[in-house]
């Protein structure tokens, strides 16, 4: 169906590529690409004469509250510094590849706490030892869990006619996504869930755009339920699940380098956005594999019973 070969082709272009070697972890001269907030998030001792011969107020400032935390004599050690980068990588790159990083995103932030609590570089030291020691295998054995085949459907999805969707939909809810989509660009299909029937509707993509609003409902009886309402679609599942519902994620491509992911866990009723980060490239490893990071994640729990 055209819904799941959109679905692949926004999967394939929002996370890294994989060349034939296995995943290693890169060196700090390895991470050149991104923006200086990237580049300063991994590399808080960097030479800002690097970004700019005359550094202005501004750069200077970011520079300081990048460093800020750290004990002062930091940047004296070269084999420090790199451990912190590799420490920091490895926060960020893990949060990128597993497939519940509300989880694991707990478990960095503690690990960011006792690092921000030495006053001095032994105890920078241990717990970057720690952090590495915790995260190495997470991201070297780690198996990304591309959303695929039919997704929520357990029996094969029918497109539904236009001349039906009034019927199907309601004239309210037909008004509303049509007032997004436009008549001739709606696409409403509809199969088996696991918990009643399910109805997907779209705005169809045209050119090179990769994402677009998507609608998920429910029919249990004579009700329509609405499951999920997005404006970065496709949805795409993922093998976790909570309250009987799968798991779903979303990838907005920002730019060539840049998506934003969010997750997605049923609460019982609706589906609630839990995580969300700006995915960014920032080179490659030793063995040609795309470096990606996760900047800026927000968790908003929901109850699994």
């Amino acid at each position: 169906m055209l819904r799941y070969a959109l679905l692949a082709y926004v999967f394939a272009t929002a996370f890294p590529a994989l060349a034939d070697g296995p995943l290693t972890i890169p060196r700090s001269e390895q991470a050149t690409d991104g923006y200086l907030s990237t580049a300063l998030l991994l590399k808080p001792c960097l030479d800002i004469h690097e970004w700019s011969p005359e550094p202005n107020d501004d750069l200077l400032k970011q520079v300081a509250d990048a460093r800020k935390g750290l004990p002062p004599e930091t940047g004296d050690s070269p084999a420090l510094v790199e451990k912190l980068f590799k420490a920091r990588f490895l926060q960020y790159a893990s949060i990128a590849v597993v497939s519940d990083p509300w989880n694991l995103d707990a478990k960095i932030r503690a690990q960011s706490d006792a690092m921000g609590r030495c006053k001095n570089t032994g105890c920078l030291d241990r717990e970057l030892d720690a952090a590495i020691a915790a995260l190495s295998a997470v991201y070297l054995n780690s198996h990304p869990e591309w959303p695929n085949g039919t997704g929520l459907c357990v029996s094969k999805a029918v497109d539904v006619a236009a001349a039906k969707v009034r019927a199907l939909l309601g004239a309210k809810v037909q008004k509303d996504i049509v007032d997004t989509c436009a008549p001739e660009s709606l696409s409403v299909q509809t199969c088996r869930g696991l918990q009643g029937t399910l109805v997907f509707a779209g705005c169809t993509m045209s050119g090179n755009q990769v994402n677009a609003p998507e609608w998920l409902f429910r029919i249990r009886g004579a009700k329509l339920e609405s499951l999920l309402a997005i404006d970065d679609g496709p949805s795409g599942m993922l093998k976790t699940t909570c309250n009987g519902m799968p798991d779903l994620m979303t990838a907005a491509r920002v730019s060539m380098g840049e998506h934003y992911v969010t997750y997605y866990r049923y609460d019982g009723t609706q589906y609630q956005s839990v995580y969300g980060y700006t995915a960014m490239g920032i080179g490659t490893d030793d063995n040609g594999n795309d470096l990606t990071i996760a900047q800026g994640g927000l968790v908003t729990p929901v109850v699994c019973r």
